[in-house]
């Protein structure tokens, strides 16, 4: 037996069935019947896939700037019960509240709307295609069927171990840089740059410490995050660009909506790191803006030798979608320790926690919903 789940043109996204008559519900399987290999290029509009460069340039543009303009424009932090300013490793997550500004609510649930974003994303839209991917009848047998777990393991613990290896190093420069200036003008002078909270009892002291070596962590995780993000990203646009057929503009649609959650998500996470300048944070979202549309732009220019179902890309999308998946798995729910077990919301007042925790869950199900159709 050979079902119609089989019988489908695998792409970085999704399911794009071919229509053809060689394919049936029942019946052999080969590969000739699969189009292994083929270049398929029906019904391919080229007005409709240059609009999608710019289409996803927007929403992915629109999405990772809509946190960080509300980071610039909120309240500079305190902790909403009293009148002294809060350290700023203890009072990332917790910024919410009527005396905070419309920008600094849009900004608190945007985060953790975000992580539900990321979490959904390396779990439904990465690890489950890198299934789908080495389970195509066009890759062949593989020996070991859980491959694509595997790499997403191999990928978690490897990011684990730069994470491990980048604190201690960021650990001991922030420490060095202590005992060199004593009162750690350097690094102060970067944490005002954006404003950042530093309190007099910590200026020069143990809180001003935490803080400098609060910033570089952060810095690194969020390092991370972008490049798990933007790892699989390029292989989205190639494969948009390069595809076509009747669910073509469906998977347009949704790449749209994915790259505007996307882009909060990530968003979110750079307008954390307050204490960098305005442009390195632009420059970093515009990374994650502009990689997708470069991606399209390759699908389009490579369209006439781009097999979406040839053994070579598949192998290739489910091995960076596994060691996308291994990424964010690893990050995500460090960000989400951080931001619950050991943060600011572990004693926030109950009304903080379950925003926090609704807008976590409502970026889980966003995400969710949209791998029906990817």
């Amino acid at each position: 037996m050979c079902d119609s789940r089989r019988a489908h043109v695998s792409s970085a996204f999704g399911r794009a069935y071919v229509e053809s008559p060689l394919i049936t519900s029942h019946g052999d399987c080969s590969a000739e019947d699969l189009a292994c290999g083929r270049v398929l290029l029906d019904n391919y509009n080229m007005p409709l896939h240059i609009a999608a460069i710019f289409i996803v340039l927007v929403s992915s543009g629109l999405g990772v700037m809509i946190p960080l303009i509300s980071s610039w424009f909120r309240k500079p932090h305190n902790d909403g019960d009293s009148n002294s300013s809060v350290p700023l490793h203890q009072n990332t997550a917790a910024d919410f509240g009527k005396s905070k500004g419309v920008w600094a609510n849009v900004f608190f649930v945007a985060r953790h709307f975000g992580t539900g974003i990321i979490i959904s994303t390396a779990f439904i839209h990465l690890l489950f295609h890198g299934f789908v991917m080495f389970q195509n009848e066009c890759v062949g047998h593989l020996t070991y069927e859980s491959t694509a777990p595997a790499i997403a393991m191999a990928a978690s613990m490897v990011t684990f171990l730069f994470d491990f290896f980048g604190s201690r190093v960021a650990q001991r420069a922030a420490s060095r840089d202590g005992c060199e200036h004593g009162s750690d003008d350097a690094v102060e002078k970067n944490l005002r740059s954006r404003d950042s909270p530093i309190t007099e009892e910590g200026h020069g002291g143990h809180h001003h410490h935490i803080d400098a070596v609060f910033a570089a962590e952060q810095n690194w995780q969020v390092m991370l995050l972008e490049a798990g993000i933007i790892f699989h990203s390029i292989m989205i646009g190639v494969t948009l660009g390069a595809g076509s057929g009747n669910g073509w503009t469906t998977l347009l649609i949704v790449i749209v909506f994915h790259q505007f959650f996307e882009g909060l998500a990530l968003g979110a996470r750079i307008a954390v790191l307050t204490w960098i300048t305005k442009l390195r944070a632009l420059l970093m979202g515009a990374a994650f803006t502009l990689i997708t549309p470069v991606g399209i732009a390759i699908g389009i220019a490579v369209r006439e030798s781009f097999s979406q179902n040839g053994k070579a890309s598949l192998l290739s999308v489910g091995i960076l979608n596994s060691i996308s998946a291994g990424i964010l798995l690893y990050t995500a729910f460090k960000l989400l320790s951080a931001d619950f077990t050991d943060g600011p919301l572990r004693t926030a007042r109950p009304f903080k926690v379950f925003v926090a925790m609704a807008s976590l869950v409502v970026g889980l199900i966003a995400m969710s919903v949209l791998g029906k159709w990817a």
